[in-house]
Formats: C-alpha cells, structure tokens, sequence
C-alpha cells in the first residue's frame, strides 16, 4: 500500500468537511466510499474528496 495513503475517521472527515458526525454518516448512507475494519469506519482521503467533487451540486446563482 502506498504511503501516500491516509485513511481519515468519522471525526477527521467532519472536520475537513466542516460538517458534524451525524452528517458524515449520513453521506456514508448516500453512498460516500468507506472501509470497515472490525468496528471501526475509516475513509481514504482522496475518495472523499473525489466523491464529494462528484457529488456534489453546483451553487445556485445566489450562492455565488
């Protein structure tokens, strides 16, 4: 496996997304890519933010 690899928590993901947990698990539910090691949730990093820039929605002309 590559070094370069980093595999965030449920914590870290809320936290580089500046969202809370429940959130991140909700996005998890909607199909956000994770691995399960025994009891414990991780996601790799680049996954994320690959799947939240595919996944996401562009701003209304509002938000801009």
């Amino acid at each position: 496996m590559p070094a370069d690899i980093k595999f965030l928590t449920v914590e870290d993901v809320g936290e580089m997304l500046k969202v809370t947990r429940t959130t991140v698990y909700n996005l998890k539910k909607k199909g956000m890519p994770f691995i399960k090691l025994g009891k414990n949730i991780r996601f790799e990093q680049q996954e994320v933010v690959d799947w939240v820039r595919a996944n996401g929605r562009d701003p209304s002309p509002e938000e801009k």
